[in-house]
């Protein structure tokens, strides 16, 4: 397992899945669906659809329910309520997930409205920026055995616990919050696996979609900003999607993402895999129906995405409107920069309000007359419908 973790004091998150895919070359999509690219074998959380549902991750459609407890600990006792602290993040976390997934995925939390008190102080377990396997362990079969047979766990897709926000350092100094999913950290009284929990620390940044964002990864959905040289994630995805930057202005998640995650059809995809040129008409990815992205893969790790995003919904901050166009690779494992954004105006940011830094994709996406190219592709933007759409012609060489 590798810990993935965001550092220079900017809020992130971290998650870790147990990779249990064995290595080899990766196989080719399936028929009839040549744009869905297959996971690449042994890379971390990988951006491919896998060959079958794996039980690591929960489901991402229908009804996801969300056991959700509080604890606090003897040197850091809660001062508000579990009430209080629970209405920080919901019912926003319910109605994000809603308007991501076009009403296809309904998020339920059950809260145990009371604070769990954890036997040890919170500076004994050593819970420090990417702390490992073995503090989480320790923490859940402590607060298995704090809870008891007070809660059954039972029936749950996930477990999410929120610490008290005077726990540990504030986020603005140190990131803390994390998830697992993959591996088994305690067995509760009730004989449920505690392997898909996220933990939840301090008064983020992001508000409550720090939640989304680690709930995201329980999804299958890996981190898009570079753990090992945070300042790249600004070359990377920068603020366009909630598991790069979850405080960014753009929240809303890639048509790629939903692709995987069943809240997009095959029939609102346009893939392009073979020699020619074809015209696409985008509705914007904030809103229900229509054909959201134009596909075009380029061997079985690599596809280029074209969708529309406009400052709605989840992207309702959003700094600018137009067609986006990034690169996806399979082959690159979660906080190795698995997404890359082509940045339409290279030389220039936008908003800097937003962030002290991270700002030099705000003004990615591509306008009306612009072209995008490289290697084998051409993308460019004809024209924008009076819905807010966009039209594409897409040349694949």
């Amino acid at each position: 397992m590798a810990l993935l973790v965001g550092v220079l004091g900017v809020v992130a998150a971290c998650a870790v899945g147990v990779e249990t895919v064995a290595s080899g070359a990766p196989a080719a999509a399936p028929p009839g669906r040549p744009c869905a690219l297959r996971a690449a074998p042994g890379v971390e959380m990988s951006e491919g659809f896998p060959a079958t549902r794996s039980g690591e991750y929960a489901r991402s459609t229908g009804v996801l329910r969300a056991l959700t407890l509080f604890i606090d600990f003897p040197d850091a006792p809660a001062k508000e309520s579990a009430k209080a602290r629970y209405d920080e993040f919901f019912p926003f976390v319910q109605q994000w997930y809603d308007r991501a997934s076009y009403g296809r995925l309904r998020y339920e939390p059950v809260p145990v409205l009371r604070w769990f008190r954890m036997p040890h102080p919170f500076s004994a377990y050593g819970i420090t920026r990417g702390y490992g396997w073995p503090v989480h362990r320790a923490m859940m079969r402590d607060l298995a055995a704090v809870v008891g047979r007070t809660v059954d766990f039972r029936g749950y897709d996930l477990v999410n616990v929120i610490a008290t926000p005077n726990a540990g350092p504030p986020a603005d100094r140190t990131v803390l919050s994390v998830t697992w999913t993959g591996g088994n950290a305690a067995t509760t009284e009730s004989g449920t696996h505690l392997d898909r929990v996220s933990v939840i620390y301090g008064h983020d940044q992001a508000g409550p979609r720090v939640l989304a964002h680690e709930n995201g990864h329980i999804l299958g959905l890996p981190d898009l900003y570079a753990v090992d040289d945070f300042a790249r994630t600004d070359t990377l995805a920068g603020q366009w999607d909630t598991m790069s930057l979850d405080w960014g202005l753009q929240g809303e998640p890639l048509a790629w993402h939903k692709w995987r995650l069943g809240w997009l059809t095959d029939a609102q995809v346009a893939c392009v895999s073979r020699p020619g040129t074809r015209e696409v008409a985008l509705s914007p990815l904030e809103v229900s129906g229509g054909r959201k992205a134009v596909i075009v893969p380029f061997g079985r790790t690599t596809a280029y995405v074209v969708e529309a995003r406009r400052a709605l919904g989840n992207d309702g901050q959003a700094c600018t409107e137009g067609v986006l166009i990034y690169r996806v690779r399979t082959d690159v494992p979660s906080g190795q920069g698995p997404v890359q954004i082509m940045d339409a105006h290279p030389r220039t940011a936008a908003c800097t309000y937003s962030s002290s830094a991270f700002n030099s994709l705000n003004d990615a996406p591509y306008g009306v007359g612009s072209t995008f190219r490289t290697r084998g592709l051409t993308v460019r933007v004809l024209g924008r419908n009076a819905e807010g759409g966009w039209t594409v012609r897409v040349g694949r060489g």
